[in-house]
């Protein structure tokens, strides 16, 4: 661990603090498994430390130090602190027992550092390092099984998945993100104990799925998670001939998660999205990605084609290209046509906007608010899909023809 001196170092007037006022003090968590492969742990990693002192001792002993405190995970025994810049939670140690209705933990308290790791999700978490020692504590083989590229968990799986079902997905997480090989004992543990998935919720299974996806090679945990039936409880529309596909796109959870729904209907998806409580911006950014793919398969090269399509699909433009490559062969050639469209049009693109407002057209047509606005709007907006941009003077004589033609 050649990080660990440094780290050491860092965490030394923590520690002294600790040591102080007789409380242990250990380094846990995502922390001692990058210490262990080598990872970098410079200060946008953040530290995780367990201790025997109960939270109201952590508060009193990190005030003198810590450049503020926040307490929002006080009621699990978690105080967060920064210090130069660096964010350090430090938890008493918990031997937790879990609501068969719940996945949140009723939180004991344990002044034993073993039966503390025992709690955690995989063998490779359930590791420490003391402080200001340095000695690996590893009770349940944690380094082998990193070593050996092996995802377990501390107690049975039963047990493990059965008090937290979100670990089921995490799983998925850890043998994408490290490639692991999962205990046998562990896959049938997951087909087995899913209905315990239901109690989860949404908000907890999207973050720990934007994880997964944000993994160089999500498919594994992919497949983990459709063999075992997890997957097509949360998100029923996928099938894995998509995942390969993902595995080629940039690591953006957003456009992953896009791949994986892009043979989903507009509104499927939608109602998806909103199950899963995905925000209303990465919902209309999902949706406008996969209607700009789609339509690029119908080949809008044609200029009156790509004006519309180039408008409509705003920003999203490389994006619904790479997810069309995922969804027919024939997309390289259709794009190359279509940036041949692009630059016969030129500086046209850059500014679609329309030369008269609203109000402009209640004045111009002599009328007031209503429906018949919009109606002029996109009469206009169409125009110039189909022919290209109108100045001012150019609007107001389609509208009033359009208005004559309308009245009628």
């Amino acid at each position: 661990m050649m990080n660990l001196p440094h780290i050491l170092q860092e965490t030394e007037l923590l520690t002294q603090q600790f040591l102080h006022a007789g409380k242990s003090l250990y380094l846990v968590g995502g922390i001692v498994r990058d210490l262990l492969l080598e990872r970098d742990t410079t200060n946008s990693v953040d530290i995780d430390l367990t201790t025997n002192a109960l939270p109201e001792e952590i508060k009193e002993i990190v005030a003198p130090i810590a450049d503020n405190l926040w307490l929002s995970g006080e009621k699990f025994g978690t105080i967060g602190i920064h210090i130069n810049k660096r964010a350090y939670e430090i938890t008493t140690h918990r031997a937790e027992s879990y609501d068969s209705n719940s996945r949140k933990p009723k939180v004991v308290y344990s002044a034993d550092i073993s039966e503390d790791l025992s709690r955690r999700d995989f063998t490779i978490n359930a590791m420490a390092i003391s402080l200001p020692a340095g000695q690996l504590i590893d009770p349940f083989d944690g380094q082998k099984d990193l070593e050996q590229g092996f995802l377990r968990t501390p107690l049975t799986p039963a047990v493990s998945f059965s008090d937290d079902p979100l670990r089921m997905l995490r799983a998925a997480r850890f043998i994408a993100n490290y490639k692991l090989d999962p205990d046998p004992d562990l896959v049938t543990a997951i087909s087995i104990l899913g209905s315990r998935f239901n109690i989860v919720s949404a908000e907890r299974i999207l973050g720990e799925f934007d994880k997964l996806l944000q993994a160089p090679s999500p498919a594994e945990g992919l497949q983990l998670l459709y063999d075992t039936g997890i997957l097509p409880l949360f998100l029923p529309e996928v099938s894995p001939n998509r995942f390969v596909h993902i595995e080629k796109l940039p690591i953006n959870p957003t456009l992953r998660i896009a791949a994986l729904l892009a043979q989903t209907s507009d509104l499927e998806m939608e109602q998806r999205l909103q199950a899963l409580r995905y925000p209303k911006q990465r919902i209309s950014a999902i949706q406008r990605i996969n209607k700009g793919a789609n339509n690029i398969l119908k080949n809008p090269s044609a200029e009156s084609d790509y004006r519309r399509w180039y408008h409509q699909i705003g920003e999203y433009r490389e994006e619904s290209y790479l997810i069309a490559q995922t969804l027919g062969g024939e997309a390289g050639s259709i794009w190359e046509s279509m940036e041949k469209t692009r630059v016969h049009l030129g500086d046209e693109l850059d500014d679609f906007s329309l030369p008269v407002s609203g109000v402009e057209i209640m004045e111009l047509l002599g009328i007031g608010q209503g429906q018949m606005i919009g109606e002029a709007i996109r009469y206009l907006e169409e125009y110039q899909f189909d022919n290209g941009p109108v100045n001012k003077v150019e609007a107001h004589t389609l509208l009033d023809a359009w208005w004559v033609t309308r009245k009628i």
